[in-house]
């Protein structure tokens, strides 16, 4: 979402201001995700100093020369040495070592440092294919004006928007501090503009709201502004209206453990185990107490969310509160991440590799095995389904596998009886017109770009609308939380 300028001078004040009051070495460690294909793959790393590597190896030098001098074009120094590197990080067989580039380079400085971009400060989802204001950033401007959570967003700066041109409205609202955006909102039956002036907004990892008599606390990854951010959301909580507490970690990737550890004292008594630490050398216990949680204590005893891509931070979280006795899980067996990765660097490269393994409060490793939730439920036939195999234009008699695909989709969304051939037969037609028809778009009965990027996303809100683990964790009644 929001991009950050890094910042690889050295480790974010947050941490390191805490390890020299109170937390151990290995509390600087961080544990994070990786996008796309391995998004359950929490990796978990930290920062060392910046130190520049000179190669002890004769045989590596000798060859670097010789490729330097003889080789058939000229190939820079750079080139050479970061293939060395990723050539050692290979040779180690783990898919957690490995050279830091692109969207990872981006995604641990986020994690390090926080994101932050100029906005106004709503978060926007789609409800009934609406776009709609779903949550606003205290202290924001738009906190400050008369919109409200619900307000449908008509359009931006007088272009329309809408649900199936859902990706392209952040960048609209999003611009340059001190530069001014329009909002065209509908609330009811009446529409009104609303000016505002771009401010810095810092970009969070959690939302709160409240549903039924639980407040819902949505953490997507543990940041340096998790645990803060966490506090402050509990100290908000109406517990006379709202007494039960639903945290949902589905999908949450890892982060930073101190976060992590952090954020679990607060619902932890002192001296309770948060998780173990095994280095080569030896194994250490990290308690909790009152220079961890900063003092701070609630006696809520929430419920957490996991799934399959539930890993790293957000399962020590999970494993400190659940093997604690002071918190329930609802839904599938997470990742299983439970190796630590610390992060090198050299003149002109970054990278990761594996030092520890951190283990529950009750000793268990559970990498590759995942914690099993006090109260499992099916995973959504949704979250199964497949991605298309290319952006090509498909329409009627066609066949592959796309095709098949798509029939999946409209399955799944209920335009058409559950049956896959991989022929865009007439019905698949129909099917798809219909799709185009309710969500705005021209309804020709071809499937392009546009109209696959609104099958993700109607499919995306589906599972939101049919969160089976939140739907459970509703039905829960209080006393299931007592010990």
């Amino acid at each position: 979402m929001a991009e950050v300028e890094p910042n690889n001078s050295h480790q974010n004040k947050e941490i390191s201001n805490n390890k020299k009051k109170h937390l151990p070495k290995y509390a600087q460690f961080l544990l994070t995700g990786i996008a796309g294909a391995a998004i359950g793959a929490g990796l978990t790393f930290g920062i060392m100093e910046v130190k520049e590597l000179k190669s002890p190896f004769y045989q590596v030098e000798k060859v670097y020369e010789q490729l330097q001098g003889s080789y058939y074009k000229k190939v820079s120094p750079q080139t050479l040495r970061q293939g060395a590197i990723n050539g050692m990080l290979n040779s180690l067989n783990d898919p957690f070592s490995e050279g830091l580039s692109g969207a990872n380079q981006e995604q641990v400085n986020n994690i390090l440092e926080g994101s932050s971009f100029g906005g106004v400060g709503i978060q926007m989802a789609v409800r009934n294919n609406k776009v709609v204001v779903d949550s606003i950033v205290a202290d924001s401007p738009a906190s400050k004006s008369t919109i409200k959570p619900g307000d449908e967003i008509v359009a931006v700066n007088n272009k329309k928007v809408s649900a199936a041109q859902f990706s392209k409205i952040a960048p609209l609202v999003r611009g340059k501090i001190g530069t001014k955006v329009t909002l065209k909102l509908r609330r009811a039956n009446s529409t009104f503009n609303v000016t505002l002036k771009r401010a810095k907004i810092s970009q969070s990892s959690l939302t709160k709201r409240t549903e039924g008599n639980a407040t819902i606390i949505t953490i997507t990854q543990f940041d340096v502004n998790t645990a803060k951010d966490l506090k402050s959301a509990l100290k908000s909580i109406n517990t006379k209206k709202y007494p039960k507490l639903i945290i949902d970690l589905q999908d949450n990737p890892g982060g930073a453990m101190d976060a992590a550890l952090k954020s679990a004292s607060y619902f932890l008594p002192n001296n309770k185990i948060i998780m173990q630490y095994q280095d080569r050398k030896q194994k250490e216990v990290i308690r909790s107490d009152k220079k961890l949680s900063g003092g701070y204590h609630t006696n809520l005893k929430p419920i957490i969310l996991i799934n399959a891509n539930t890993a790293s931070a957000s399962e020590i979280f999970t494993a400190a509160l659940v093997q604690n006795h002071r918190a329930v899980s609802v839904g599938q067996t997470s990742y299983g991440k439970g190796t630590v990765q610390e992060v090198g660097q050299t003149q002109d490269s970054e990278y990761k590799y594996t030092i520890a393994k951190w283990l529950t409060p009750n000793g268990t490793w559970i990498n590759q095995k995942g914690l099993k939730p006090t109260y499992p439920v099916p995973e959504s036939s949704l979250a199964k389904l497949p991605q298309f195999q290319s952006m090509s234009i498909l329409k009627k008699s066609m066949t592959g596998v796309d095709v098949a695909t798509l029939q999946q989709y409209l399955t799944a969304l209920g335009y058409m009886p559950k049956y896959v051939t991989g022929v865009f037969d007439d019905e698949t037609k129909n099917a798809v017109i219909e799709f185009q028809k309710a969500h705005g778009l021209t309804a020709d009965g071809i499937v392009n770009g546009q109209v696959q990027a609104q099958l993700y996303l109607a499919v995306a809100q589906k599972l939101q609308d049919d969160n089976s683990a939140l739907k459970k964790a509703m039905s829960l009644n209080l006393k299931d939380m007592e010990d």
